[in-house]
């Protein structure tokens, strides 16, 4: 068994949401950070929007208030699904022929431009922020096997250098995050081995996979004996 960490193929390309003023800014970091990853559904909730600058991957990243949100595109959706099942929820955004939706005709007229960069930046295809469900807490990580620092009174694990796993705990778990008020895990989503494998044979792009230390690139987390 193998558990890897998510790292994007160009990490310092983010997406992110096209926003109109100070309201929907708030509206969107509010949602991304409070609302994802609470272990339930929330698309009632959702109101979709543009997506930028992730339109070259299948598999990209949006990076907010210190924690990482991934976002699918159709192709990966598809790939993936036998093996993720109810494992995580998609959220959509706006795609190129719903302009209506966000957008009047007069802005459309006045404001072409604009408008029409934002086009270029939009992917081709659908796209989805994953709203992930496996939401584990600190109990499936092997503390006698694992290097961090631990503060008791507060619950917070830092200074992670390494991290092993209770095997039995993460069974037919194969996209995850720990629940932990540390920052390492806020910017941490683990994936199982045969997550690593769909997307290789699929060749979708966007990940990297690597088994070199952390520190050196490698998001090769842990492998068991």
């Amino acid at each position: 068994m193998k558990i890897w960490k998510l790292i994007p193929t160009k990490p310092k390309t983010v997406g992110y949401l096209y926003m109109n003023n100070a309201n929907e800014a708030q509206y969107y970091l509010d949602f991304l950070s409070k609302q994802l990853f609470q272990a339930k559904k929330i698309i009632d909730e959702w109101q979709p929007t543009f997506l930028c600058n992730l339109h070259e991957v299948d598999v990209g990243r949006i990076y907010q208030a210190s924690q990482e949100f991934w976002v699918f595109n159709e192709k990966a959706r598809t790939a993936l699904a036998p093996l993720l099942n109810d494992q995580l929820e998609y959220l959509p955004f706006l795609i190129k022929e719903t302009l209506h939706e966000r957008f009047t005709k007069r802005q459309l007229k006045l404001r072409k431009a604009t408008i029409d960069a934002i086009l270029q930046m939009i992917h081709p295809e659908q796209q989805y922020v994953a709203n992930i469900l496996n939401i584990k807490t600190s109990e499936i990580i092997n503390a006698q096997q694992s290097e961090y620092d631990y503060d008791e009174e507060d619950d917070i694990i830092y200074g992670v250098e390494k991290l092993a796993f209770h095997p039995e705990k993460i069974q037919n778990v194969h996209l995850f995050k720990i629940q932990n008020p540390g920052i390492y895990f806020k910017s941490a989503t683990f994936v199982s081995d045969q997550f690593k494998t769909l997307v290789e044979q699929h060749q979708l792009t966007g990940l990297t996979f690597s088994e070199h230390p952390e520190d050196e690139g490698g998001n090769l987390i842990w492998q068991s004996q």
